[in-house]
């Protein structure tokens, strides 16, 4: 159970989709639910994945960046059906309707399932998004949680705020994401790739606009007010074309609060330095080795660490492909599959 996946853009929306053909290939028969989205409601079989969206309203994100659809009674059906005839329900975090309804159908039925928290709590600006949060999180979250056969999380520092969770941080296709030829441009390129939202940081990055760089944006037009000239925006690109982008790019910049975005493997394993902004939830397994630098940029310190950076392009090249190193050694999707297999397995034993 997933609130949201592909073609909406966004990092959880690409783990289901690694993880759901990972599934397969290991002889799972797999069955999302999310919200329909562009898509259209119905059940449609995408890529040998049974997918069942069914309408929602998803205004909230678009009008204040916050992701939460809200679905059409039909949802309490349709996953009354899945859970029904399911082995094993995943319910990707606690923080969606969605999660909600498939627990309850997981408790009434006596269906194991497992949670995966991908973000811990986030830090929002607006103080009425973080009332929301705390409120959810004490009481459905709580109860979801505790139900669980088995808890998740995708970092150590998300799994420290959990009793008994195992980490499963995010893995990458370093086929899919590698770096690319040389390009020659007048400007290093120094890309952001996200939702303009507050949590992913994106008034910080911009305000970072330089002469000695371009800043490149990936997830959106560009918003009333940012008519600076050294900001280009590359629109809202599907997840497919993502490889490219980060190829296309000198540097990735990673501004988030209160949560490990899948952009920064994915950035490491394309050969990019990444600077990240010093926040606990991006102290990661993957963050943790070469190839990243820790920023603070809540004192403004971005705009002169990227001067410094493209200042030298030796060492950019140095900690791209050190970074690319160590993620490709350490971090993929089949050693990430594997583990969520074992998980799904011992909650069915139990």
């Amino acid at each position: 159970m997933a609130h949201q996946v592909l073609p909406h853009v966004g990092g959880l929306e690409t783990v289901v989709a690694a993880e759901t053909q990972g599934l397969l290939a290991r002889g799972w028969r797999v069955a999302v639910v999310s919200s329909a989205g562009e898509v259209g409601p119905g059940v449609h079989d995408e890529d040998g994945v049974r997918t069942v969206r069914v309408r929602a309203w998803n205004g909230l994100e678009e009008r204040f960046g916050v992701p939460f659809p809200l679905f059409s009674p039909r949802l309490l059906s349709r996953l009354y059906g899945e859970v029904r005839r399911a082995d094993v329900v995943h319910v990707h975090d606690v923080l969606y309707l969605s999660s909600w309804v498939a627990a309850m159908w997981c408790i009434a039925l006596r269906t194991p399932y497992v949670v995966h928290r991908h973000v811990g709590f986030v830090h929002h600006s607006s103080a009425l998004v973080r009332l929301v949060q705390r409120v959810v999180l004490g009481t459905m979250g709580r109860l979801v949680l505790s139900r669980a056969g088995a808890v998740l999380a995708i970092d150590e520092h998300v799994a420290s705020g959990l009793a008994g969770a195992q980490v499963l941080g995010n893995g990458v296709d370093v086929d899919r994401f590698h770096p690319g030829p040389p390009v020659g441009r007048d400007r290093p390129r120094v890309l952001f790739a996200g939702r303009f939202v507050p949590k992913k940081g994106f008034d910080v990055v911009a305000a970072a606009a330089g002469d000695e760089y371009e800043l490149v944006f990936a997830g959106g037009q560009r918003p009333p007010g940012y008519d600076d000239p050294r900001l280009s925006f590359l629109g809202s690109v599907p997840a497919a074309a993502m490889p490219e982008v980060y190829r296309d790019a000198d540097v990735m910049v990673v501004a988030s609060v209160g949560e490990c975005p899948l952009t920064v493997i994915e950035a490491m394993a394309s050969g990019l330095p990444v600077l990240l902004r010093e926040d606990p939830a991006l102290h990661s397994p993957w963050t943790a080795g070469p190839g990243v630098r820790f920023v603070d940029m809540a004192a403004g310190e971005l705009a002169g660490a990227l001067r410094e950076l493209v200042a030298d392009p030796q060492k950019m090249r140095r900690m791209g492909a050190e970074g690319r190193a160590h993620v490709a050694a350490s971090y993929s999707w089949d050693v990430h599959v594997q583990h969520l297999d074992q998980s799904y397995r011992g909650v069915t034993l139990c």
